[in-house]
């Protein structure tokens, strides 16, 4: 009884140790199989190994054959082009001669015959007046001169012509679920100047703007 007692418990270990030991192969081979290809798609898929087109703006394959489908002409486009701004023909070029003072809280480049619209300046209409504050002037073949931060010796004489207050800015305020609600509006004080002359030296004494 002993001795089959024994043979039953060693049949058994050993029958144990056989299914650990067919079930562990092909659970490794499964997992082998299963991280393997994760690894390989993780790698592919990587940032580091994506290539990047030497132009910038050239199409994929994929956008090149539908526009080509399309019967869209391929365009070329140098991408140093497209690091520069290019400023259309429509935009007004400086003269020979002008400056940029500061006059009216902001920064305003003029020339000579030139009509100007700032905030309301200190001055009746028809005065000449004088804006000190020129922070650039060029003169005509002449080198831009910089203040630092105005120019001492540059002078720009200008005509006031008129006063006139700016096109109307509705305002308001409300106050949810009480019935309240205000409106107004607001039209900003202006003055319109002509600049009649921009020079370096005045023999004629003419008052500064006191703003």
């Amino acid at each position: 009884m002993l001795l089959s007692a024994l043979l039953l418990v060693a049949l058994g270990l050993s029958a144990i140790g056989g299914t650990q030991g067919l079930l562990s192969s092909p659970v490794r081979t499964i997992a082998g199989r299963s991280i393997a290809p994760m690894t390989m798609r993780n790698m592919r898929t990587s940032t580091n190994c994506r290539s990047v087109s030497p132009r910038s703006m050239a199409l994929s394959e994929q956008s090149q054959k539908r526009a080509d489908a399309l019967g869209i002409p391929k365009v070329d486009v140098d991408p140093m082009e497209t690091m520069f701004y290019q400023v259309p023909d429509s935009v007004p070029k400086l003269g020979e001669k002008y400056a940029v003072v500061e006059v009216g809280g902001s920064q305003v480049i003029v020339e000579e015959g030139r009509w100007y619209t700032v905030n309301r300046l200190k001055a009746n209409v028809g005065d000449v007046i004088r804006l000190p504050r020129v922070l650039l002037m060029k003169m005509a073949q002449d080198k831009v001169q910089l203040g630092l931060p105005y120019l001492e010796e540059a002078i720009v004489e200008a005509q006031v012509v008129e006063h006139l207050r700016g096109e109307k800015l509705t305002a308001g305020k409300y106050k949810p679920k009480k019935h309240y609600r205000r409106k107004w509006g607001v039209r900003d004080e202006l003055t319109k100047f002509v600049v009649t002359k921009i020079h370096t030296d005045s023999t004629d004494f003419i008052p500064n703007l006191n703003e």
